[in-house]
């Protein structure tokens, strides 16, 4: 049943208010050989989205590399990718179930396949580390890094008509 007229019941309508609570965005994933790529895009997507296209490149490279580990070390069938966005810093937290914990990244000698995810991580990134596992007990760690993002600039103010 269609009406004519509006309830005077609704809020008035305003501009949304910007939060301050960080910007969250959380990927579940099989752990499978294509999380790392579904991971690194996802990110890409993320950053492209909040004005953070400067950070893409270095960001997907550190994602692929959690991912990977993630699939090819640990345990479960799944993996959980979450991005934080807190400006001008960005984070993203690769949880899976294995509770054993990457050792320090180091690059390796020579032209060995194996082992220089953490140590590439470690020299791209502003930080990385270790967190524990999610609340629901489903993940035992999460490896995290984290990137400076340009600073959100004020709005500028009109410039007063000078002609």
């Amino acid at each position: 049943m269609d009406s004519d007229h509006e309830s005077d019941d609704r809020p008035p309508h305003r501009p949304p208010v910007p939060s301050r609570d960080p910007y969250v965005y959380t990927l579940q994933s099989s752990r499978h050989a294509t999380s790392p790529k579904v991971c690194r895009d996802f990110v890409a997507c993320v950053l492209n989205s909040v004005g953070q296209e400067e950070l893409v490149d270095t960001a997907t490279l550190c994602t692929s590399e959690l991912a990977t580990n993630a699939f090819l070390h640990a345990e479960g069938d799944s993996l959980m990718l979450r991005v934080v966005i807190e400006p001008p810093r960005f984070r993203v937290l690769v949880y899976d179930a294995s509770v054993e914990l990457p050792t320090a990244a180091r690059l390796p000698e020579g032209d060995r396949l194996h082992g220089r995810g953490l140590g590439l991580v470690a020299a791209l990134a502003d930080a990385w580390g270790t967190a524990e596992g999610d609340a629901v007990g489903t993940y035992a760690k999460g490896v995290w890094f984290e990137l400076a993002g340009k600073e959100e600039k004020a709005e500028e103010q009109p410039r007063p008509f000078t002609g």
